[in-house]
């Protein structure tokens, strides 16, 4: 069910163009569970992660039919979201944003990419 996770070249994260949202949040790693700050960029429905800013992307998932809701209880982290699809039990991905606000801003972003 993971099978939307996946890893891009460089060049194909250049011929994206500008992202609809981007900023650094804490991503969840998917095999330790540790947090580490990742750039974050969302263009389209593709929401994609690198190391920082301008690398090409690490790793990325779309975002068509999830659902994203905040995830504080379950992380342990404040301002947390989860991104998941209905039915699937494992979400997509996990971040962490310093801010209300900047957590109202990318569920808010995500959603309307979901759609």
């Amino acid at each position: 069910a993971r099978g939307a996770v996946g890893r891009r070249s460089g060049a194909e994260g250049e011929a994206l163009g500008p992202p609809d949202k981007a900023g650094a949040l804490g991503k969840r790693s998917d095999h330790l569970g540790q947090w580490r700050v990742r750039f974050f960029s969302l263009h389209g429905r593709t929401l994609g992660w690198s190391r920082a800013a301008g690398e090409p992307p690490h790793g990325h998932v779309d975002v068509a039919g999830s659902r994203c809701r905040a995830a504080d209880f379950e992380t342990g982290r404040a301002f947390s979201l989860s991104v998941a699809r209905g039915g699937e039990a494992a979400p997509l991905v996990v971040v962490a944003c310093s801010t209300a606000r900047e957590r109202r801003e990318w569920r808010a972003a995500i959603e309307a990419a979901a759609r």
